[in-house]
């Protein structure tokens, strides 16, 4: 997985070009739309990681936060709590531990920010800066998603990733589900993602202090209600 973090940090340095958005496949035009209109997006996940060497699924539950251009939160909640953040400045890592949040020195926290910006521009609709990186393959599905496949170019990447596969439904409108990444035929990571909030207050703090993680689980509301439609009043 290192090498991945540090190939995809890479692609932040790579522009993007209005040919590349005028020559992007329907798929990835119609997904670009439909996020153009939110400047912050919120999601809970699930994720599960495949290690065959270990005969073991590992998994994880989460929450991420964006916020345009650049801001995560990315929070593991259970089983062990951790999180790492990114306000547009610095990266940073803490875990929770003896009830308290403890700032981490990570030497691979930047590169780790770096890939997480990277998901972050997925699931806005941004893969202009992929295409120096990664063959793109829109694969349409009969219900007007599909699933937008990346394969690194760069023989040498590939000994690490295969591919990244990112799912895309229309339920109403074009959003990203789940994030594969093959790291060879056995070692898989995949990231379901569900209760999106988008253009949602953000609460305070919640890009640079680790204080703000109760508030933030708290904005998820019941997972049988929709939680971007406003709550009707009774009349």
């Amino acid at each position: 997985m290192t090498a991945l973090l540090l190939s995809v940090g890479r692609a932040d340095d790579v522009g993007s070009t209005s040919k590349q958005k005028s020559d992007s496949p329907p798929l990835l035009q119609l997904l670009r739309e439909s996020r153009a209109p939110y400047h912050t997006f919120a999601t809970r996940f699930v994720q599960h990681k495949r290690l065959a060497m270990l005969d073991v699924t590992l998994e994880s539950e989460g929450m991420i936060f964006f916020r345009r251009p650049g801001s995560i939160r990315y929070e593991i909640i259970a089983p062990v709590q951790s999180l790492l953040m990114y306000d547009g400045k610095k990266v940073r890592c803490y875990a929770f531990s003896e009830g308290t949040w403890k700032l981490l020195n990570s030497p691979g926290a930047t590169a780790v920010g770096q890939v997480l910006r990277q998901i972050g521009r997925w699931i806005q609709g941004d893969f202009d800066a992929d295409s120096k990186m990664f063959e793109i393959e829109v694969v349409p599905a009969e219900d007007e998603g599909g699933a937008i496949h990346l394969v690194p170019r760069s023989e040498a990447f590939r000994k690490y990733i295969q591919r990244i596969i990112i799912h895309v439904e229309k339920a109403p409108d074009y959003r990203v589900t789940r994030v594969t990444i093959r790291e060879s035929d056995v070692d898989v990571t995949e990231m379901c993602f569900r209760q999106e909030l988008r253009n949602q207050p953000i609460p305070e703090g919640t890009f640079f202090s680790p204080e703000a993680s109760e508030a933030c689980q708290a904005l998820f509301p019941p997972e049988c209600s929709d939680p971007n439609e406003p709550e009707k009043t009774e009349s």
